[in-house]
């Protein structure tokens, strides 16, 4: 792996220098180096981004990839240093591609497969831990590209849990389901896929309760069926579709479903079958 790709998931923003230092580096230690920069503006409290960053769009890249991800690295290493071994630099070998991550929870939420994974040292004679990505991260790559493999770059370690998310399961005549991610248009991703929301329903007709926010009642949507396109709707109604992802989705034809029926993450829907 002599020019590996590699790609940037973090919280640092794109106003200041943290990812042309980091870039830098890279580009200093393998010259060849192909920098990919899939998002700067995850937050560290809203882990469902990530996650679904990592879930569905690193995948798409081809083996001997490389990904860091450093969203609240600082935080993670400051509030749990008393418990060691929880959230620690981490590089873990799923699928082909590698992931440099410090947060284990998050990688356990994310890879939709037990992994091969090893603990990083924290490099010495740094005076933080603030910015392992520079630090730290940058280092590794250069290792992996100069064909070392994970167990002689860290420590072998637990291996990581797979935290799988719960899925919608039908109750006789009703099935619910709940939001496990917003994306950019506001668009509301549900734990169902659509081929098991077919096999379920088994062609029968059907109606879609939301919960909404801030007190508004519970109704059913006018949804009767799946649409293939935003447009199938007039603009400014709801809709139920399917996402890139295959799983079914709550939107807006031309609007925000998170804004305008106060859909976020964990709201539920309610389908009644008939």
């Amino acid at each position: 792996m002599n020019a590996p790709i590699v790609t940037l998931t973090t919280d640092w923003g794109c106003r200041d220098f943290f990812a042309a230092m980091v870039k830098g580096r890279l580009c200093s230690l393998l010259p060849d180096v192909k920098i990919v920069d899939i998002s700067h503006s995850q937050q560290w409290n809203d882990s469902a981004k990530t996650i679904g960053i990592l879930r569905y769009g690193c995948p798409a890249f081809p083996e001997g990839t490389v990904h860091i991800v450093d969203v609240g690295c600082e935080r993670q290493l400051a509030d749990r240093r008393p418990a060691p071994g929880i959230v620690v630099p981490t590089l873990a070998h799923w699928r082909g591609q590698f992931i440099i991550c410090s947060d284990r929870r998050l990688l356990e939420q994310s890879l939709d497969a037990p992994c091969d994974v090893v603990e990083l040292p924290l490099p010495e004679g740094v005076r933080s831990y603030s910015f392992l990505a520079y630090d730290l991260y940058c280092s590794v790559v250069q290792r992996l590209a100069q064909g070392e493999t994970p167990d002689a770059i860290g420590t072998p370690c637990e291996p990581l849990r797979w935290r799988m998310q719960p899925q919608a399961q039908p109750d006789g005549d009703t099935l619910v389901a709940m939001v496990t991610g917003i994306d950019n248009y506001g668009n509301a991703n549900l734990n169902i896929s659509y081929d098991d929301f077919e096999a379920m329903r088994a062609g029968r007709r059907f109606k879609v309760k939301i919960e909404w926010r801030m007190g508004s009642s519970d109704r059913f949507e006018d949804i009767s069926g799946i649409s293939r396109h935003y447009s199938d709707v007039r603009m400014g109604n709801i809709l139920l579709t399917v996402s890139v992802t295959g799983q079914l989705q709550i939107a807006i034809n031309k609007g925000s479903a998170a804004q305008l029926i106060g859909l976020g993450y964990a709201s539920r829907c309610h389908f009644q079958f008939e």
